[in-house]
């Protein structure tokens, strides 16, 4: 006869792991992968469309998947400071020297954001909110360098308005997609 484990599966990472340390070292591990793998999946998917933050849909989808099976309050943190360490190597033909600054400020927006919202909000829309509001800072935040530094970015060639607006739309359906992933798989982990 064949013995069966019933038991449910773990919340988060870290307590697949037997020692604490260990199990911390492997989530943080796991979402600067994360952050990485979505980086790479934004370099390889690069397209001229003139679509200003569409990679925010799978960029988020996956941080918000990180989020999802971390204990971390501070997850998309690390998981964009992952993504950060990737663009600070440029070896992915990225070329603003600021974004390493950039994502990891996402990453601290996009927590904040969600720690204040899902206080008095359900999780989906806590994280889609976040994720709308947090991914339109990108370029709010160039904005801002390129006023005080003269640098040049494309994507202000249509104007700020054009780039706030598929920011925040591109961030909302990251959010929105990421966030429905975790809570059916929540709630499918839960049926069996």
């Amino acid at each position: 006869m064949k013995i069966v484990n019933t038991s449910p599966l773990p919340r988060s990472i870290s307590s697949l792991f037997p020692g604490r340390i260990a199990g911390t070292l492997a989530e943080v591990l796991f979402l600067l992968f994360l952050g990485m793998l979505a980086m790479v999946i934004h370099a390889k998917l690069r397209i001229p469309l003139q679509l200003p933050g569409r990679q925010g849909v799978i960029f988020l989808t996956l941080i918000i998947l990180g989020r999802g099976v971390s204990q971390f309050p501070f997850a998309g943190t690390i998981a964009c400071t992952g993504s950060a360490l990737i663009l600070a190597t440029s070896w992915l033909g990225f070329r603003e020297p600021l974004a390493p600054v950039v994502y990891i400020l996402i990453g601290v927006i996009l927590d904040l954001l969600y720690l204040n919202f899902s206080k008095v909000m359900p999780f989906v829309l806590a994280t889609a909110l976040s994720c709308a509001i947090g991914w339109m800072f990108i370029p709010l935040i160039k904005f801002g360098i390129a006023s005080i530094t003269g640098l040049i970015f494309t994507s202000f060639r249509f104007g700020i308005a054009w780039p706030l607006a598929t920011h925040l739309l591109f961030g909302l359906a990251g959010g929105l997609l990421g966030a429905s992933i975790v809570k059916l798989s929540a709630h499918l982990l839960k049926k069996e």
